[in-house]
């Protein structure tokens, strides 16, 4: 059994979960870049590989969450606010330490 999971449903564990996802340099430059305001020594194959990596994350964990049933709501970092917040027990930060760190600003009224 999967260590997340405990033997209960988990839609009887968590009844709607956020997950907060960062969007990541390869989208932002890609967007910079249909307008021509890219810098023009990125590195675009590492970006897109982390890019690639980052999303396959995330697909896995709606995945797990969709095969459970878990009620959830992804929301961008930047787009993040305390309305997000009502009625979840669980808030899943998945990016790098901004996006934990963003996420625990809203959870921790701004002392972290």
């Amino acid at each position: 059994m999967n260590k997340f999971m405990s033997s209960q449903s988990s839609s009887s564990i968590f009844r709607k979960i956020l997950v907060v996802i960062k969007q990541t340099a390869y989208e932002e430059y890609s967007q910079l870049r249909l307008r021509g305001q890219a810098p023009k020594a990125l590195r675009w194959k590492r970006l897109e590989n982390r890019y690639k990596a980052h999303k396959t994350c995330v697909n896995n964990l709606l995945g797990i969450l969709r095969h459970h049933n878990v009620e959830f709501e992804c929301v961008n970092r930047v787009e993040l606010d305390r309305q997000h917040l009502a009625n979840v027990d669980l808030v899943l930060a998945v990016g790098g330490d901004g996006t934990a760190l963003s996420a625990a600003h809203f959870l921790d009224h701004g002392t972290i």
